[in-house]
């Protein structure tokens, strides 16, 4: 098992905005969520995205939420994946996916996540989770791997109802990897 540490940002939100993402109020929900004809919208689907999305652009970043697919060589979010390739380090694209490739040949399982966050100086992409979720094996691969080989860092981006303001911590999980890494 290999360790990866990363920054961990806790953004607070409220009970009622989730109660309104869930119940699709129109004051809180955008025109594109409410276009959505997916069951899981009551459940909450996409609200800590676009929670995180709402975070990072008020901090002067651009956001590609859930459009982008790094993993597979044919993209249906080529558009975006080419902003992406743009801001990260492209000759390490190759070696990206030959390593997905060779992973998943293996077993081994990667996922996408949920944010590419950018701007004209800097670049990461962030996994969102909401009060007791925790990250995946799959998703800590591909943490990992962009580091290694895109040289680009992610961050974890933990939903909270209790906390009441943002905070920041550096934490350190262990992803399974085969020994040539």
């Amino acid at each position: 098992m290999l360790p990866i540490t990363f920054e961990k940002i806790t953004v607070p939100y409220g009970n009622e905005e989730l109660f309104d993402w869930k119940s699709r109020n129109p004051k809180t929900v955008p025109q594109f969520a409410l276009n959505w004809n997916d069951p899981g919208v009551s459940n909450g689907y996409g609200f800590g995205e676009w929670k995180a999305e709402q975070h990072f652009r008020q901090q002067g970043f651009y956001v590609i939420n859930n459009e982008f697919n790094l993993l597979s060589k044919h993209s249906k979010f080529e558009r975006y994946n080419q902003i992406i390739k743009l801001m990260i380090h492209e000759p390490g694209l190759n070696l990206f996916l030959d390593a997905v490739q060779r992973l998943t040949s293996q077993g081994y399982s990667i996922e996408n996540p949920d944010l590419f966050v950018y701007n004209l100086h800097t670049s990461f992409f962030a996994e969102v989770k909401k009060e007791k979720d925790v990250l995946r094996e799959p998703q800590l691969r591909f943490m990992l791997l962009a580091r290694l080989l895109l040289k680009t860092e992610s961050k974890l981006v933990h939903m909270s109802h209790t906390d009441s303001s943002i905070s920041y911590e550096i934490i350190t999980e262990k992803v399974t990897l085969p020994k040539m890494f």
